[in-house]
């Protein structure tokens, strides 16, 4: 029995000791977070993540460091390509829009948001039409009627297999008219094309309209449901007849497989940094509507998008260089 007693004894003494001396699993995040962004550093998607960059450091929320890495070129793919080869660690996620639908609707590439854990959106920009300030289509509808009057002649600056090509798509198909495309690439290409008359309209973003306001850019039209604040005298596309809404959604996105506790946690944050009164309030100065969209919805929207998008993309290859 002495014996028995004294094996217990030194069994239960091993294992508080064994214990004592174990590794403990390190509490996520250890290390800082790399979040790519597709665009060049500047613009209105980088704006955003500078953003909750700042927000971040300076409430400490995210408990390390988040560290904002610009990947511009081939209309996003190379960074949600980077993205989606990543190690799903939890240490490298980014954020880009309904690109990323449809780019795969395009052929541009083999992937769409299913290949990705969703964790939200942080906000999202409202697109419209835009013109030169001295363009002959002062109003919407003076282009739409421009466009049936003439089919194929009215320019539409665009960059192949994003929103801003597709947009005009389905305004075609609500309006009964035909454009013609001209690939120019990204907002700073549609933009000088636009405002010299080498093209007679383009998609942007609010905040592109905000920036450019007086650099003879008009907006004639937003695809939004109400009217923009800062753009008070600009009809929506509902109201001249045509019901097209299009948002552009700043889609968080990670290498699917993150371990769950990484995903819940930085959906969290996400979604408190969206609550701040101070980030609301500089969203709101980007044209951007600062609303946090949880994950589930946002994955309804996009499996929406993929399915309107595969109808259009015959039109779409109609592209005119």
């Amino acid at each position: 029995m002495l014996v028995s007693r004294i094996l217990k004894a030194s069994l239960a003494a091993a294992a508080i000791t064994f214990a004592g001396t174990a590794t403990p699993q390190a509490a996520y995040p250890e290390k800082p977070i790399k979040v790519i962004v597709p665009t060049q550093a500047g613009g209105g998607m980088d704006s955003v993540a500078r953003i909750l960059q700042r927000y971040f450091d300076e409430t400490g929320k995210l408990g390390t460091q988040m560290v904002v890495v610009n990947m511009p070129g081939a209309g996003g793919t190379i960074a949600t390509r980077e993205i989606m080869d990543s190690d799903p660690d939890g240490y490298t996620v980014g954020f880009w829009h309904e690109g990323i639908i449809t780019s795969k609707a395009m052929g541009v590439v083999d992937y769409d948001h299913t290949a990705f854990d969703l964790l939200g959106v942080t906000g999202y920009g409202i697109l419209g039409l835009g013109v030169a300030g001295d363009s002959p289509y002062q109003t919407f509808g003076e282009l739409i009627e421009a466009a049936r009057a003439k089919p194929n002649e009215v320019k539409v600056a665009t960059n192949v297999g994003l929103p801003v090509h597709f947009v005009p798509l389905m305004v075609e198909d609500a309006a009964g008219v035909e454009f013609r495309y001209v690939q120019t690439g990204g907002g700073a290409k549609r933009f000088p094309s636009v405002v010299a008359k080498h093209t007679d309209t383009a998609i942007f973003g609010a905040i592109e309209f905000i920036n450019w306001k007086d650099a003879n850019l008009k907006p004639i039209v937003f695809f939004s449901e109400k009217r923009l604040e800062q753009f008070p005298d600009v009809p929506t596309a509902k109201e001249e007849g045509i019901d097209v809404i299009a948002n552009a959604n700043r889609i968080w996105l990670a290498p699917k497989g993150m371990p769950e506790e990484a995903r819940a946690f930085l959906v969290n944050a996400l979604r408190e940094a969206m609550a701040d009164e101070t980030v609301q309030q500089q969203f709101s100065d980007l044209g951007v509507v600062p609303e946090f969209i949880e994950p589930e919805e946002i994955e309804k929207q996009l499996d929406w998008w993929a399915a309107t998008a595969e109808p259009l993309v015959a039109k779409a290859r109609q592209l005119q260089q």
